[in-house]
């Protein structure tokens, strides 16, 4: 795994139940809301689940949202690259930010309307994020303070017409206010589900299966053996 460069430590709090960062050779679970979903959980398998619906079997070039609401892109395709699309997007912008609010908004646009409390459990954990990278509770963070994560990889499991889980094996860079940066890596599962036209985020984290098993460095052999698959960056924009 990466090392550290310049940064004391970093030690993501919570960003949501059953996700794992790995910072070094440590595996961190980051808990959201009330969800325990990862004490006892059983480990994951790596061969998905029988599916009703056709799932890619390789690499995936990522798709725009048909528009863009609070900044982030929605109304993706109601297809099982449309559901990889939408939660790549989704996770890059509520794990990319420090703001609280930005993150609630996110959901907000972003969530199943079944799961209220997810703008309210995301918001919860950017704040207990910034604690544990001993930022200030709340308030403005002056530059250059950023968090940013990126998705590199994939897997599906349950996969069906309208559900998904999908995992996502992330990058995420952390810059203090001095400068100095700090380098993870993230396995996030993410239910997502058609609901009234659109892939929309049914729970992060949340599954009651264990992925720290999955933890890689993306784009390596390792992270291929343990059933990764490469994740495209979409072209263009959405209109």
């Amino acid at each position: 795994m990466r090392n550290f460069i310049g940064a004391k430590r970093l030690f993501p709090g919570a960003i949501a139940a059953g996700v794992v960062l790995v910072i070094g050779a440590i595996a961190v679970f980051l808990i959201c809301g009330h969800d325990d979903g990862h004490v006892g959980a059983k480990p994951a398998h790596q061969a998905p689940a029988p599916s009703s619906a056709a799932a890619p079997s390789g690499p995936i070039s990522l798709v725009h949202g048909a528009r863009v609401a609070d900044g982030i892109e929605v109304s993706f395709p109601h297809t099982i690259v449309g559901a990889v699309s939408a939660a790549s997007e989704y996770v890059d912008a509520t794990a990319s930010t420090l703001d609280p609010d930005y993150a609630a908004s996110v959901m907000r646009v972003a969530g199943d309307p079944g799961n209220a409390a997810l703008p309210s459990s995301l918001a919860t954990s950017i704040v207990k994020l910034r604690s544990e990278l001993q930022l200030r509770s709340d308030g403005p963070l002056a530059p250059p303070v950023t968090f940013q994560t990126t998705a590199q990889m994939y897997q599906l499991r349950n996969v069906a017409v309208d559900e998904v889980l999908v995992l996502l094996l992330t990058d995420s860079t952390f810059v203090n206010a001095h400068g100095g940066t700090a380098q993870t890596t993230g396995v996030f599962p993410v239910q997502m589900r058609w609901v009234a036209g659109d892939w929309k985020v049914a729970a992060i984290g949340r599954t009651g299966q264990d992925y720290s098993g999955l933890a890689a460095t993306p784009d390596t052999q390792a992270a291929v053996k343990l059933g990764w698959l490469a994740l495209v960056a979409a072209t263009g924009g959405a209109s």
